[in-house]
């Protein structure tokens, strides 16, 4: 193989080895390197702790990189190579259908290692790239007919997908509160819903969170996140936060920091006597289209 080519492949096994090791001292840290709420969306689809899942993208690209500057010597370890690019290809082709098909988001840190192991395999063997690409597209066309419980099943509700429930006695309404733990507009919602003791509301979270996040909650065993996904994947919804508000007739719908704070001082916090007795949807919109307020699922927000 050709010195640049080789450079290029050692090069490239090095900065996958960088970021795999980095995100695992992040994620020790309560943080991660990813530049859209995707990567805690998908997390939350995985059994797999994300310290595993990173350690082993680590291992693969600590043993790739040695075994390649060996084999520059040792001719007989290339097809050592060969065998767990290929293998790395198709554990890239279940992420991405993952991504794809089940979360209905993409994490920007998943994409870039499966770039870099594309293009470490586009570099070592032609062959062998395609081979892996084309394994890749038949897990991903698999995918795409697998078809979930969850979504088939009429018993799953959004009480299956709360962390935490925040109650009092004699409860006037139930809401339910889709959020993210790395928005900061959930973050402001979350922080004026101190003392609320009209409602009942449930904290229905896009993926799985720390305890932090809500002190003084007891969470609930067994919570699943992908149904909060899947509610708003059913009103076409794509950002956080989102206030699912029960009613006699049906759901209401409230989005961005401001509308969600608004609605629950005026109907959680005041006596029952000081309810406007207007219809809920003259004063706030059934589905409130300004992105005012809100963070994107598929964006970094600040």
């Amino acid at each position: 193989m050709k010195i640049g080519k080789s450079s290029a492949i050692i090069l490239l096994a090095t900065l996958g080895l960088l970021l795999s090791t980095g995100q695992m001292i992040l994620h020790l840290m309560g943080s991660e390197l990813c530049f859209n709420q995707g990567c805690k969306i998908v997390e939350s689809f995985l059994s797999l702790d994300p310290l595993i899942v990173n350690g082993l993208g680590a291992l693969f690209f600590l043993a790739l990189l040695v075994l390649f500057i060996i084999s520059r010597k040792r001719r007989d370890l290339l097809p050592l190579v060969t065998f767990i690019l290929l293998l790395a290809m198709v554990a890239e082709g279940i992420l991405f259908s993952i991504q794809l098909f089940i979360a209905h988001t993409f994490c920007s840190y998943c994409l870039i290692i499966a770039s870099i192991i594309v293009l470490i395999a586009l570099i070592f063997d032609l062959k062998t790239a395609l081979f892996g690409i084309a394994f890749a597209l038949f897990e991903i066309l698999i995918f795409s007919n697998i078809q979930l419980p969850f979504q088939t099943d009429r018993s799953v509700n959004l009480n299956q997908g709360t962390y935490a429930v925040k109650t009092c006695s004699n409860p006037r309404s139930v809401a339910y509160l889709i959020f993210s733990e790395n928005c900061p507009h959930c973050k402001k919602v979350l922080a004026n819903l101190q003392g609320c003791v009209k409602c009942e509301i449930h904290f229905n979270p896009v993926s799985k969170i720390n305890e932090r996040v809500l002190p003084g909650l007891i969470p609930i065993e067994g919570y699943r996140p992908e149904i909060n996904i899947l509610a708003l994947q059913i009103f076409d919804i794509h950002s956080v936060p989102v206030l699912i508000f029960r009613t006699d007739e049906g759901y209401k719908i409230i989005k961005g920091d401001e509308n969600i704070i608004r609605f629950i001082k005026n109907h959680c916090f005041c006596p029952a006597s000081q309810v406007p007795e207007l219809p809920f949807v003259e004063q706030i919109p059934l589905f409130d289209q300004d992105e005012n307020g809100v963070c994107s699922l598929n964006e970094q927000c600040k």
